[in-house]
């Protein structure tokens, strides 16, 4: 687990503060989630286990798949997935909706009898509403999801806020005001 907190680490430096479900209270209204089961089983490393410290609940799938699903689109999201058996299941799909339907295939890192790693991503560009993971032949636990709208996405925090359209109609009223002005000055 020492490499996927760093790769949680390096993820959240690029990503910026993004929302955070540990599962120990409930989840948020703005995410809802088919697929697996919010659990705090005494299985072992072999079929995943909780990453929040202190913690004792996360998200189990055996062998289907799991979808979450955001009422508010993202453009970033991460998680920690354990119970890893690289030598049995050396990759999983994770499948992405951004405005189309995007499959891309994982390459895990090595664990046998139980690993864990983080995945994360950002989507550039574009929002998502929803991501599925394909636990294919597997029993995996999901904990500590990270999502929201990454601070260095130049497309999404392109949009201005309320409070510039304020601005630049103020500023556009004050040009109106000299221009008349001078108008009046001229005449």
């Amino acid at each position: 687990m020492v490499n996927a907190s760093a790769a949680a680490a390096s993820f959240l430096s690029v990503a910026g503060s993004l929302n955070t479900v540990d599962f120990e209270s409930s989840v948020p209204a703005n995410l809802s989630i088919s697929g697996g089961s919010i659990t705090n089983s005494n299985c072992g490393a072999v079929c995943g286990f909780n990453t929040t410290s202190g913690g004792s609940k996360f998200v189990s799938v055996v062998g289907g798949s799991v979808t979450f699903t955001f009422s508010n689109p993202v453009d970033a999201f991460g998680f920690f997935v354990t119970g890893l058996q690289t030598n049995l299941v050396p990759q999983q799909t994770i499948v992405y909706v951004d405005g189309s339907s995007v499959s891309q295939t994982i390459n895990m890192p090595s664990a046998i009898n139980g690993g864990g790693a983080f995945v994360g991503f950002i989507d550039y560009g574009q929002l998502i509403s929803s991501v599925t993971f394909n636990a294919t032949n597997d029993i995996l636990a999901f904990d500590d999801l990270r999502f929201g709208r990454s601070e260095g996405n130049p497309v999404v925090s392109a949009v201005p806020e309320p409070e510039t359209y304020a601005m630049m109609l103020a500023g556009l009223g004050v040009m109106g005001t000299i221009a008349r002005r001078r108008k009046a000055k001229q005449v």
